[in-house]
């Protein structure tokens, strides 16, 4: 029977591309990600059968003429019959990857064959489909086949990669390998209209291909063919048919951004609809979402931020810098290819914010744009991806509740830190928990830039050589750091932080990543949209097939949201307890809490909230924890905050529900605290300084009263009191033993001053 196989493949002149197909496929059995049906591996075989299938065909269709022609150069006189018979071949061959995948699924999970199948369909089968055509009309069409088809399929790459550079897009769709997502931290990857679209009009040029190399086989000498092609497609019986194609590839072009096939710059300014312009920025946004004030506002954000980043590079900025801030992740999505990565081009000089993340990413952001001035030609960047983002966390420097530094030392004291050698490079960074890789290089950049200068750090940023810039090599640098961390005091208390922040897997560690991360999209929305138990039912299912604790986290949420509150209850003991690493789900203590709380069990509630209160992951988990603490001692307003906590509302809603707690019990400071923090969220400053000052002359909480300060001081600041604001973050800033909110009271110190003279 295997004789019989590898005949029949020698027959068809496949036994070299059969060989290929598997030797790529049982490589990639040994790679994460690539090692189930999915879209990874389906992007990888279309590349691999684009070029197999076009030269495959050429040879092919060769070789059948060359056995029936007479004379030699004359086609087969069913050219049609050449096609469907190179076409049979190639699809066959697409077995191979297919068994080898579906087999590998007895020993690595797949969460979807059904939607593994469909990415199978829409991209290698399509691509064979569209490389068979083209390679089928390179063979009859011209003297050199395999030349042209390679230098068409090289055409479109170099097209998808110029799109990529020129436009704001980091996405791409190509008729040979059908769509590259860009490189992202998104997980979410599923089947799209537009992806079945695009691969619909692919089926469609492939056809037209085929067409035209069976309308111009009649002409007799091959020599001729080239030059008679334009003449026979235009002749009256071939007019329709070629009209209709030329019609569709120009409408296809225009209306590219509309079909979401590419996103030029033009239409994406067109499609937010809103420019504002500064000395250093052109901003654009959508009206929708910004009032002219805000917009006011957010360009003096942008450059007060442009002027910390200058400060600190010791560059100027010359030209000016495009910031697309889209209202919503979704449409960020839609016009850029991501959701949840915020994107910088150095090259281009653009930045692609959201709303939400604008103010925490636009430092970091603008970081890697005007770094460009030291970069390597054409990217404006570095190699080193550790070098790149890890320069823009040392100058940023705010994240989380600790400095960076901190953060760096309690990883390598509780064994999280990985050989940061391997982080300053695309496979080593990418392979790591974004964190964890972002943090060890901010903190090892900062570390250089603070013992050798700004100075020598551009340079490295272009060259990438320590020897001859630090004197020393890479490992010796890495020891001096890791000795600076040594010195750094971590607390064991510094071990629950560094579970919950550092120790989730990378994506090519997760099990189904691109289905799970799909599912728990739509969980999200059915949450938002207060439909728990649908949300409830897609987070369990992706638990058990991926155990990933965004699933479990959501699970759990859902739950409580329905009063279900044994279902938390039970998770503590039988899934949270007996992990090995039981604090990664500190968070979760939050809602474990107020289940216990719920059924009256008070002291294993204020147990979590304060094992949440001491971990000090952030600023928001610390505040929900000494609050809750407070509030179950509080016999009067304790039942209905729990209400409020254990169910939420919309914005205006809580707001009402928490009116209606301080109208009920005026002299319980909680409710008047947790509205002055809503109304700063809502942008409601006067409201919010009006609740928070009526809590003078202070909380005896002292985290909370910097909180509480902090917030005045905001508050004050949108309300142009800048001289009043500052007061506040000064009180705030003397009152404090947190490196981090020291670092963070401080800039609101230098944002007043600046925006005083800024907004004159």
């Amino acid at each position: 029977m295997h004789t019989h196989f590898f005949s029949l493949l020698r027959a068809h002149n496949s036994l070299l591309p059969a060989s290929a197909y598997a030797l790529i496929s049982l490589s990639c059995t040994q790679i994460p990600l690539l090692n189930y049906l999915g879209y990874e591996f389906s992007f990888l075989v279309a590349l691999l059968a684009s070029i197999i299938s076009g030269i495959l065909t050429i040879r092919l269709v060769k070789l059948k003429s060359a056995r029936s022609a007479t004379p030699v150069d004359e086609i087969s006189p069913e050219p049609a019959a050449l096609f469907k018979y190179a076409l049979a071949v190639n699809l066959s061959l697409l077995v191979i990857p297919l068994v080898v995948m579906v087999t590998n699924a007895l020993f690595v999970r797949n969460c979807s064959m059904i939607e593994g199948t469909a990415f199978f369909i829409l991209l290698p089968v399509v691509s064979v489909w569209f490389a068979s055509g083209s390679g089928f009309f390179c063979a009859v069409v011209f003297r050199f086949p395999k030349t042209l088809f390679l230098l068409f399929l090289t055409a479109t790459i170099v097209y998808a990669l110029g799109s990529g550079y020129f436009t704001p897009a980091i996405y791409s769709y190509n008729f040979f390998y059908g769509y590259f997502p860009g490189l992202t931290y998104d997980e979410a990857l599923g089947l799209s209209w537009t992806l079945l679209l695009f691969r619909s009009v692919t089926i469609l040029f492939g056809a037209l291909f085929v067409w035209a190399g069976v309308v111009v086989a009649g002409v007799a000498v091959a020599s001729h063919r080239t030059r008679a092609l334009l003449q026979l497609l235009v002749q009256p019986r071939h007019r329709v048919i070629s009209g209709a194609a030329g019609l569709i590839f120009i409408l296809s072009y225009i209306y590219r951004g509309q079909l979401g096939f590419e996103s030029p710059a033009g239409f994406i300014q067109k499609r937010l609809g809103g420019m504002a312009a500064t000395k250093h920025f052109t901003i654009y946004y959508s009206k929708d979402s910004y009032s002219d004030n805000e917009i006011r506002w957010i360009s003096a954000e942008h450059e007060f931020r442009m002027q910390q980043v200058l400060d600190a590079l010791s560059v100027t900025c010359d030209g000016k810098i495009e910031s697309y801030i889209y209202p919503s992740a979704e449409l960020k999505k839609r016009m850029i290819g991501t959701k949840t990565t915020n994107i910088a081009k150095p090259w281009s000089g653009q930045l692609h914010l959201t709303s939400e993340t604008l103010h925490r990413a636009l430092k970091h952001e603008l970081v890697h744009v005007l770094s460009a001035s030291f970069g390597l030609p054409i990217i404006k960047a570095s190699i080193s991806t550790g070098l790149m983002e890890g320069l823009a966390m040392a100058i940023e420097w705010d994240w989380g509740n600790r400095l960076i530094h901190h953060y760096a030392a309690a990883m390598r004291k509780f064994g999280a830190a990985p050989d940061i050698s391997q982080l300053m490079f695309l496979t080593g960074f990418a392979t790591h928990s974004s964190p964890v890789s972002y943090v060890l290089a901010g903190s090892f950049c900062r570390f250089l830039i603070d013992t050798y200068g700004i100075q020598k750090m551009r340079q490295l940023y272009r060259t990438v050589d320590y020897t001859a810039l630090y004197g020393r090599p890479l490992k010796a640098l890495i020891n001096d750091w890791q000795q600076f961390l040594d010195t750094i005091p971590v607390d064991e208390s510094d071990r629950d932080a560094i579970d919950v922040l550092f120790h989730r897997p990378a994506i090519f560690d997760k099990v189904c990543a691109r289905v799970v991360a799909e599912r728990n999209s739509e969980a999200r929305k059915s949450f938002s949209d207060r439909d728990f138990g649908t949300a409830s039912a897609l987070y369990a299912e992706s638990y058990s097939e991926g155990k990933g604790y965004d699933a479990f986290a959501g699970y759990l949420s859902s739950e409580l949201r329905r009063g279900n509150y044994s279902v938390l209850t039970s998770a503590l003991d039988t899934t949270i307890q007996r992990d090995e690493r039981p604090g990664q789900f500190l968070p979760l203590f939050l809602l474990i809490g107020d289940a216990y709380w719920a059924q009256g069990n008070m002291e294993t509630a204020s147990a979590l909230y304060n094992r949440v209160k001491y971990a000090d992951i952030s600023t928001e988990y610390t505040e929900s924890a000494v609050i809750r603490s407070y509030a179950i001692r509080d016999s009067e307003s304790g039942p209905a905050l729990l209400n409020y906590f254990l169910f939420g509302a919309e914005d205006s809603l809580a707001i009402t529900r928490l009116d209606t707690l301080i109208q009920k019990n005026p002299e319980s400071w909680i409710p008047r605290y947790l509205s002055g923090r809503k109304c700063l969220q809502l942008k409601r400053f006067a409201l919010a300084l009006t609740h928070m000052q009526s809590l003078n002359p202070g909380l005896s909480d002292t985290y909370l009263e910097e909180i509480r300060l902090q917030t005045m001081g905001v508050a004050l600041f949108r309300l142009r009191r800048f001289q009043e604001a500052k007061t506040y973050f000064q009180r705030s800033l003397n009152s404090l033993a947190s490196p981090m909110a020291i670092n963070e009271d401080t800039t609101w110190i230098h944002r007043c001053d600046w925006m005083e003279n800024y907004l004159r």
